[in-house]
């Protein structure tokens, strides 16, 4: 359905940016995307309809658990199929991992849930997420 690229160094790269660029600059998705960052640990996953950017997810991996970020589809690619797609994508990628999602959209939070997810504690207008082991702690 799509195809996907991995980035796992994106410090100074040009094929990266040339994507993800507008994300961290323009105004609307900072506006969207409050909490948007590159960091150094953060593996991103670009998902792509031929040459056109459809959506994206960052990974960061850390002792306790492999936390699903910026989970995002562009508004032309926004519907429940790509949406589910792209989450079981990268279930399979982690699937035996402990994962931790945090959000806002009851619609991602509807999605996670039918595959598996259980609600946890909330973080002001953000719901995290558990997956795994984790939801038993």
């Amino acid at each position: 359905m799509f195809e996907i690229k991995e980035y796992m160094d994106t410090n100074n790269n040009g094929e990266f940016y040339k994507y993800m660029g507008r994300f961290f600059a323009e105004r609307i998705f900072r506006k969207e995307l409050p909490y948007l960052i590159n960091d150094n640990e953060k593996i991103w996953y670009l998902f792509f309809d031929k040459k056109d950017l459809a959506g994206f997810c960052g990974v960061v991996m850390n002792q306790n658990n492999t936390a699903f970020t910026d989970f995002y589809l562009l508004p032309t690619y926004r519907n429940p199929e790509n949406m589910e797609y792209i989450a079981k994508y990268m279930l399979d990628l982690y699937h035996s991992e402990k994962i931790r999602i945090l959000t806002n959209s009851m619609e991602e939070m509807e999605l996670w849930e039918r595959l598996g997810f259980a609600r946890g504690k909330n973080k002001g207008s953000y719901t995290t997420l558990l997956f795994g082991d984790e939801i038993c702690e």
